[in-house]
């Protein structure tokens, strides 16, 4: 029997019962795609944290986890860190140690962070603006190419900030911020974000807000209202929830900017002698700030993953080989209930060797058709794991 005719009616009895074929198809494709896909998507995500954490040279936070700190300045997570008060942050600036980058990512709109940061940040992760323009003045927002995409928002479009708790009736309003800009796609957690002024993010924070003016007598009401200089307005003012350029001038801060809440500080120092006297100077325990190396951060939370990933793996072994053991249990079944058609093929002139190819070639077709599919589903989540680890982390 030619290999050909082998090939062809291997075909044909694997068409013959198509349910068998595409389950025994699955099955294994499902067995190799597995452990294969977990060691692709746990070293690119090492490679995707790596070169994140490497464009960031140093952050300084309040002393805690190192890796919370770092994947909420890279990746903007909603840990439940203490806040870094932005007399820190004037500190370190008048040092001149380098360029600082102030962080407030506590903030969402929906499952999108809100990150408050100066234009520093965007020369630092190279972003440009592909539509609109830069941030101009309070309220203004500019948000990344995946989340315009999504939201089929532009330019001109406004965004609202979430509130913390919906049952907080005493809370601040959420935010309507005007969308300025979109920036040019690059594949990390900047795609998903609404970038803001650091002001802007205080404004959603309840630490400033804007009004009507309290000298009008429909809002001040009762002359009672008003004693000793101390103006008391009643519940008609109106709180703004949007900055506009006709109420701008009505925005104003409460309270001292010194203890007003940052997330971290970004710090690129100027050179190695800048970044030593940096790393020296939060090295006392009596000191609430800590500064982290975000690359030595990642590699701990590497080490993390690759010690889950052994465990996976195991796991997974163990799960293919009963798997695979089922398959081939299944081909035997199969084969002993296709003994009258073996016999036909005998009487018809076959050997018993062209019958065991036959039944190898059903085998073979199996195994590279699960094969195939499984290096796909590889491929595919080699090429997916930037944005699944983003998806995860955030």
């Amino acid at each position: 029997m030619q290999i050909s005719g082998i090939a062809y009616l291997s075909w044909k009895a694997l068409r013959h019962r198509p349910y068998r074929s595409l389950l025994l198809i699955g099955t294994i494709a499902l067995t190799l795609y597995f452990p294969r896909a977990l060691q692709e998507f746990i070293s690119r995500s090492e490679e995707v944290l790596s070169a994140r954490a490497k464009s960031t040279p140093l952050l300084i936070g309040p002393r805690g986890s190192s890796i919370d700190l770092t994947l909420n300045a890279l990746y903007f997570t909603p840990q439940e860190l203490p806040t870094l008060d932005y007399s820190s942050y004037q500190s370190l600036a008048r040092r001149n140690l380098g360029t600082t980058i102030p962080i407030h990512s506590r903030f969402r709109s929906g499952i999108s962070p809100i990150v408050g940061t100066s234009l520093e940040y965007f020369k630092l992760r190279t972003l440009s603006i592909n539509i609109g323009q830069s941030m101009t003045r309070l309220g203004d927002c500019v948000i990344g190419a995946r989340l315009a995409e999504s939201k089929n928002l532009k330019p001109g479009d406004t965004i609202i900030s979430s509130p913390e708790n919906i049952f907080d009736l005493a809370g601040v309003y959420p935010l309507r911020m005007r969308i300025t800009g979109i920036l040019t796609p690059n594949r990390t957690p900047d795609d998903h974000a609404i970038f803001v002024d650091v002001k802007t993010t205080w404004i959603i924070e309840g630490l400033a807000h804007g009004h009507q003016e309290l000298s009008q007598s429909e809002v001040m009401g009762s002359p009672r209202n008003s004693e000793e200089g101390i103006v008391r307005a009643n519940a008609s003012v109106v709180e703004f929830n949007e900055v506009t350029e006709a109420n701008l001038g009505d925005f104003h801060f409460h309270g001292d900017y010194e203890n007003y809440p940052l997330s971290s500080v970004i710090l690129a120092p100027s050179d190695e002698k800048h970044r030593a006297l940096a790393l020296a100077s939060y090295e006392d325990p009596a000191n609430p700030n800590q500064v982290v190396i975000p690359v030595q951060a990642v590699e701990h939370l590497a080490e993390t993953l690759f010690a889950t990933q052994r465990l996976a793996l195991v796991a997974f072994s163990l799960l293919g080989i009963a798997a695979l053991a089922l398959a081939m249990m299944v081909f035997l079944l199969s084969f002993r209930l296709r003994e009258r058609e073996m016999h036909t093929y005998a009487k018809i002139g076959a050997t018993r060797i062209a019958i065991l190819c036959l039944q190898g070639a059903e085998v073979a077709i199996v195994a590279i058709a699960a094969t195939a599919i499984a290096q796909i589903g590889v491929t595919l989540t080699r090429s997916a794991a930037p944005e699944l680890l983003t998806r995860l982390i955030s």
